[in-house]
């Protein structure tokens, strides 16, 4: 019984840690941006590259170099091909957009509704991609996820505006990139799959950030704004990210997914910490709608 609990416990694990890490990472960046003034896509390309520069040097160091070339069933242009795929879609397709969204001045709060609602999306794409069957208890379960980050967070004015749509962008390259994962192997592992798409898709955000004309210097940054960076590239990045993809080749998509409606309850729940925003009862029953959403949704698929 022992052995069998074991990869669920490992999955619960990671995927716990995987929303924590990325909850963490709106309050550290929106420090980065609005205190230090640090352009979005600058910080976040940086952010990336050195992450990903990271994850590949320690691999490169611990094991041979030719570990880290990406393979997808030996094919090495196929692998080049996967990672490239998934760094323009998971950093710099979300994050992208995100950011994008943001700048079309839409708030935070509602940017994070829209971002995280990719487990909607993913549920339609794996139902006729992945054959993951969407019950309708699975449909059900899903919406109700969706409903307590609505109540967590709120909804407010920008919600109608073309940030909106923008965001949606973001999630739906999500859930694109969640599916893709799913469909096609990557021989090394989740950790230099990680290495891989962080750096291209880091580099994609600074060629965005080079077409904006966005200006600085990393030597701007304060002492808390440097804390805050190490933050994002160590734990919010080569962590969470990691803890995906690791997370992805032991569940199911749609399962791994809806853990993320999470993200939105820590990031909220870290940002009254860090950043003093106002607690609301509504986080709370917010939270547990996201919760029990998460229950009912895992309930059959464990058995």
């Amino acid at each position: 019984m022992t052995n069998k609990s074991e990869p669920k416990q490992l999955f619960i694990t990671g995927i716990v840690l995987t929303t924590i890490f990325m909850g963490s990472s709106f309050p550290t960046g929106k420090y980065l941006i609005s205190s230090d003034l640090a352009p979005p896509f600058f910080i976040g390309g940086w952010r990336f590259i050195i992450a990903g520069v990271l994850m590949l040097a320690w691999i490169f160091l611990l094991q041979d170099w030719r570990s880290t070339i990406p393979t997808s069933k030996g094919n090495t242009m196929k692998g080049i091909i996967l990672v490239t795929a998934i760094g323009l879609l998971q950093t710099t397709g979300t994050m992208g957009f995100l950011n994008l969204a943001m700048a079309k001045e839409l708030s935070s709060s509602v940017s994070s509704i829209i971002l995280f609602t990719n487990p909607l999306w993913l549920s339609i794409l794996a139902h006729f991609l992945l054959h993951e069957k969407l019950t309708r208890w699975k449909i059900f379960s899903l919406i109700l996820g969706f409903m307590g980050v609505i109540i967590c967070l709120g909804i407010d004015k920008s919600a109608t505006g073309i940030g909106a749509w923008i965001a949606l962008l973001g999630s739906f390259c999500w859930a694109v990139n969640t599916v893709i994962t799913k469909l096609v192997p990557f021989d090394q592992g989740p950790w230099i799959f990680t290495g891989w798409q962080l750096l291209i898709g880091g580099l994609g955000m600074l060629i965005i950030s080079f077409l904006r004309h966005e200006t600085y210097h990393l030597t701007q940054l304060s002492f808390v704004g440097w804390l805050c960076f190490i933050w994002l590239i160590l734990p919010a990045s080569v962590g969470s990210f990691g803890l995906w993809f690791f997370s992805l080749k032991r569940g199911k998509a749609t399962i791994a997914s809806s853990f993320l409606f999470l993200v939105p309850v820590f990031s909220t729940f870290f940002s009254i910490v860090g950043l003093h925003d106002k607690f609301t009862f509504d986080l709370i029953i917010g939270g547990l709608f996201v919760i029990i959403s998460l229950v009912l949704i895992n309930k059959n698929d464990w058995r």
